[in-house]
């Protein structure tokens, strides 16, 4: 028997269990962004920067309305991350073109330079394996924010997804914090860093999974968010570099 509860008493820590996230923004964006803001970045970096933070505000702020029983101010939040999250995605996306075109003309200079080894065949496979990761958290993001918006009628329902929305901030920080202020490009000998994030995620969920099956809740959102991560980390791991993923990166960032 499922148990119905209150929006406000639905993970009521979670909140402050977000804001570490902020921490993590600053740690895993400070060799790359903030320790460079006198730098030369295209136009592009700085609204996807802006827009990104104004969505983890929203993101973050919101547990702490419900908290507080601010409800209208909560759903008023929410409808502004209608216009907030479609311009991080793509912002997101034309950050991943600006980078795959960048190293695709460095690529191009070298095979024709002969500074380079392998084939254009090869390093165009290289280069769309290097975006995959970029693409996967963005199916995560839009599809669970998605859902939430879907449910936004069904608060227990709506916030579970919305957990899982914001946890697409943990890779975006921690892999960026592993390699570049502690220099670790894997956590285990063959195992990339971003499996460390993935490792977390599913860890989260699980966790609250457990929760909800304990208090007798309803647990098809939390486990089809689960499965979900779940199936997109095998994605990641034997599909990026397959022919026909690497002709379709290579086609949307032409």
């Amino acid at each position: 028997m499922q148990v119905k509860q209150p929006i406000s008493s639905i993970y009521p820590s979670m909140g402050y269990w977000t804001l570490l996230f902020v921490l993590g923004v600053f740690g895993g964006f400070y060799v790359t962004y903030f320790s460079k803001l006198t730098d030369s970045f295209p136009s592009v970096t700085h609204i996807h920067f802006g827009f990104m933070s104004l969505w983890m505000v929203l993101a973050i702020s919101q547990p702490f309305l419900i908290r507080n029983k601010k409800f209208a101010l909560h759903r008023t939040l929410g409808k502004l991350s209608y216009l907030v999250l479609p311009v991080v995605i793509f912002t997101s996306f034309l950050m991943m073109r600006f980078s795959y075109q960048t190293q695709l003309a460095s690529l191009t200079e070298n095979i024709a330079i002969g500074n380079e080894s392998m084939t254009m065949e090869e390093g165009l496979s290289l280069l769309a394996s290097y975006q995959a990761i970029g693409f996967v958290y963005l199916i995560w993001l839009g599809t669970f924010y998605g859902l939430a918006i879907l449910y936004k009628k069904s608060p227990a329902i709506h916030a579970r997804f919305m957990i899982a929305a914001v946890l697409t901030f943990m890779g975006p920080t921690l892999d960026r914090i592993l390699f570049f202020l502690f220099e670790l490009p894997h956590i285990l000998p063959g195992i990339p860093i971003e499996y460390a994030s993935f490792f977390l995620i599913d860890l989260i969920l699980f966790f609250l999974l457990i929760v909800d099956i304990r208090k007798g809740r309803n647990i098809w959102p939390i486990s089809f968010a689960l499965g979900f991560y779940i199936l997109f980390q095998l994605f990641y791991t034997f599909i990026q570099k397959t022919e026909p993923y690497s002709n379709l990166a290579n086609f949307l960032l032409t």
